[in-house]
């Protein structure tokens, strides 16, 4: 399991055939749309609403895919499959290191963002 945060920037660049504004798009999504799918997952997981967590763990995991952060995906996976046995405790607990890695996340995309010039 991934423990580290890394994006494929690179790959993600290339993915979209070069086109830096388009990749500055991608990565809007991302930024905005992370914490988004962090507070449906514990809003459903207050609720016990177990398929709603899936979904929004499993939305999470495509989004981050874009720019291949494994930790992110790896934690979101492990999510998904806690709220497919109902295990409420087990997706509290990867909640809390999903939510860290996301903040380490936004400061490498941050970084990127410099490196790209796509503020």
């Amino acid at each position: 399991m991934a423990t580290s945060i890394e994006l494929d920037v690179p790959g993600a660049l290339k993915r979209v055939g070069g086109d830096r504004e388009l990749l500055a798009r991608i990565i809007d999504f991302i930024v905005e749309d992370s914490p988004q799918f962090i507070s449906r997952i514990e809003t459903a997981l207050k609720a016990n609403e177990y398929a709603e967590v899936e979904r929004a763990a499993h939305s999470l995991k495509g989004l981050v895919s874009n720019l291949h952060c494994v930790a992110v995906q790896e934690k979101a996976t492990e999510i998904e499959g806690f709220a497919r046995i109902h295990n409420r405790e087990a997706i509290a607990t990867a909640l809390g290191a999903l939510g860290d890695l996301t903040q380490k996340m936004m400061l490498k995309i941050a970084e990127a963002r410099r490196k790209l010039a796509i503020d």
